[in-house]
């Protein structure tokens, strides 16, 4: 098997030639309507179609659009995928063998979150996000792992800062070429993986229609079981690289613009949280002191 460093390419595709070849080209990082992306679930089926790639479908915290776009028969490879938030700020991507391991896995999630904070679905630590992965067939693959400048939205970012000992133990790879991240953030993540056996993958991170498809991870195999073997067993190639500066501002327009609903939303679930909250403080004083004045009366 040739070197990591002969299997990533830091460039454009040619999709034409990956599929000559035997490869089955897929974007792995891709967002949708159904998180902070501007693509409809249809209009990124019909894209990658006419482009002839697959897809993985890993909206932030979301599976909805993932699971509708496996609902529905379609000629393109299709991986069941989430993006997961965390508490500390690195970013997850997993992968699943299957559409009901990854709802399975959805279920659970929203129960710990529900369980910790109830009514609020806040992020949970990386560590628990990983534990409750690990009882699925899955990738848990590490986004854009040296994160964005000032920001801790990479596990090896945060490894970096000795904030999460023991975390690479439950790591299965890194994402070695992220087109939402500069090239010399990338680069450090090549470089990681030439320095270490472990698996690799590449997607665009792609909020709009036209970064679909600018990085590829891509496997000689056309099932998603056989796709992700391919890459535990690093036989895939990544190639892309990061959009240009026109591209990265309509992105980050796209996503400011996504999370305006989004924070409505999240304030007006901490203002119910902490009115729920206020409600439940307030009749417990008034029951402790409707208790305290009854033993008053009693002793007078």
């Amino acid at each position: 098997m040739p070197d990591t460093i002969d299997r990533i390419c830091y460039c454009k595709p040619d999709i034409s030639s990956l599929r000559a070849d035997g490869y089955h080209p897929v974007d792995m990082h891709l967002h949708t309507t159904h998180s902070d992306g501007r693509a409809t679930i249809s209009d990124l089926k019909r894209y990658a179609e006419k482009e002839k790639i697959g897809i993985a479908i890993t909206d932030h915290n979301e599976i909805s659009g993932s699971r509708k776009a496996l609902s529905t028969r379609s000629d393109i490879l299709i991986i069941p995928g989430i993006e997961l938030e965390t508490r500390e700020g690195p970013h997850l991507l997993l992968y699943f063998y299957t559409a009901g391991d990854m709802e399975d896995f959805f279920h659970d999630l929203t129960v710990e979150r529900n369980r910790q904070t109830p009514g609020l679905l806040q992020n949970l630590p990386v560590q628990e996000c990983l534990n409750l992965a690990s009882d699925y067939d899955c990738l848990r693959i590490a986004a854009h792992p040296y994160g964005y400048y000032g920001i801790n939205r990479g596990v090896l970012k945060c490894v970096e800062k000795e904030m999460l000992p023991g975390v690479l133990d439950h790591i299965d790879g890194i994402e070695v070429i992220c087109g939402g991240m500069m090239y010399g953030l990338n680069e450090k993540a090549i470089l990681y993986a030439e320095a270490h056996d472990i698996p690799y993958t590449g997607g665009s991170d792609a909020h709009i229609l036209s970064d679909v498809g600018n990085v590829v991870s891509a496997v000689a195999g056309d099932t998603v079981e056989e796709f992700l073997d391919g890459i535990i067993r690093r036989e895939n190639l990544v190639i892309g690289s990061s959009g240009g500066y026109m591209a990265k501002g309509a992105t980050a327009g796209v996503i400011a613009w996504s999370f305006v609903p989004y924070t409505i939303e999240q304030a007006g679930a901490h203002y119910r949280y902490q009115k729920r909250r206020t409600r439940d403080l307030v009749s417990s004083c008034r029951t402790k002191l409707s208790s305290y004045c009854s033993i008053k009366k009693r002793r007078v």
